[in-house]
């Protein structure tokens, strides 16, 4: 890694951040996991090698990441349809709010 060309100058005025602030933004942080996913997909035992087939393997990776996307919007469905959503609902009423009833109840 370089080292800052003007360490004494004003932090504001400075031009030069480091190297580091392009690893975590754009193209570098989609590269690095590519990368992530076709190592695990290799552990789990898929043929996949980032630098001998890289077209396959960036394929895979789109093809994982719609069906992962399809798999989460089907889990949320089938929760709204099982138990509702909640917050598109009319306001609940003031007595289940505060805890509150009218009902009385007697023990022996």
């Amino acid at each position: 890694m370089r080292e800052d060309p003007l360490p004494d100058a004003d932090p504001n005025e400075k031009f030069y951040e480091g190297d580091n602030q392009y690893r975590n933004s754009g193209q570098a942080l989609d590269f690095k996991q590519l990368n992530i996913h076709a190592w695990e997909a290799f552990e789990k035992g898929q043929d996949v090698h980032m630098q001998a087939a890289a077209s396959q393997a960036e394929l895979l990776y789109k093809n994982y990441k719609i069906i992962k996307e399809q798999s989460k919007s089907h889990t949320k469905d089938t929760i709204m349809e099982k138990y509702g959503n909640a917050a598109t609902e009319e306001e609940l009423p003031t007595e289940l709010l505060l805890g509150q009833s009218e009902r009385q109840v007697e023990y022996d």
